[in-house]
């Protein structure tokens, strides 16, 4: 919020509203709601979608975790060919006691890592580097594409976040879909553990130097 012209309310209407768990908002509603053009209702749910993103990044799964290959996008051709409009993902989360989800990520996976709809080695290595602890006790990736055995509560996690994103938002592209996947899972992370999430929103937005408390997929308050 340094250096904006937009004032404070305007900004806590923005954060509440992205708050909403079940389908957040966008630019065009934003803009008629707190009175400002559609570019800086954009540039203000953009700030705040980089402040989940980042504090994602200091969260990674650990303990047992689990590893299930999706798709964002309809899927024009089932079998080989690849559509511009076919997003890959590889759906990710640590399990609690329970053996629940605890914690999700649904990232992306560049497509010279998919070949022919098949997931190559560099994918999982690249998730594994970037998304999981190195001492995590139990990884199990499912990328085959027929696959008997799947990862269904990812594959509905995927499915949920593609269903909100598309009603939210009406579609997005490659450039900034990530965001908008960080976004989901940031309120369905905060929606497991049952943590109000335009308190911890609000928070995130508005400390900058502050340790901000996030959850770590074992339950136990962390710093993101």
């Amino acid at each position: 919020m340094a250096g904006s012209r937009t004032s404070l309310h305007k900004w806590l209407t923005a954060i509440f509203l992205i708050s909403r768990t079940e389908q957040g908002t966008n630019a065009v509603a934003l803009s008629k709601i707190i009175s400002v053009t559609y570019k800086t209702a954009w540039l203000i749910l953009h700030k705040i979608r980089h402040a989940i993103s980042t504090a994602d990044q200091g969260t990674l799964l650990s303990g047992i975790v689990q590893v299930n290959s999706a798709v964002y996008g309809k899927p024009y051709n089932p079998y080989f060919r690849n559509h511009p409009q076919e997003h890959y993902l590889l759906a990710g989360s640590s399990l609690n006691i329970q053996g629940e989800p605890s914690y999700i990520k649904l990232k992306l996976v560049p497509k010279i890592h998919v070949k022919e709809k098949l997931f190559q080695r560099a994918a999982t290595l690249d998730f594994t580097q970037q998304h999981i602890e190195s001492q995590t006790s139990s990884i199990e990736f499912i990328t085959g594409r027929f696959s008997s055995k799947k990862f269904r509560a990812l594959l509905a996690f995927a499915a949920q976040a593609g269903k909100s994103i598309n009603n939210t938002f009406h579609g997005i592209g490659q450039k900034y879909l990530q965001h908008y996947l960080d976004e989901f899972c940031y309120r369905k992370n905060l929606t497991l553990h049952e943590a109000p999430v335009f308190q911890h929103l609000t928070h995130l937005c508005t400390a900058p130097h502050a340790k901000l408390s996030y959850f770590n997929p074992q339950n136990t308050p962390m710093c993101a």
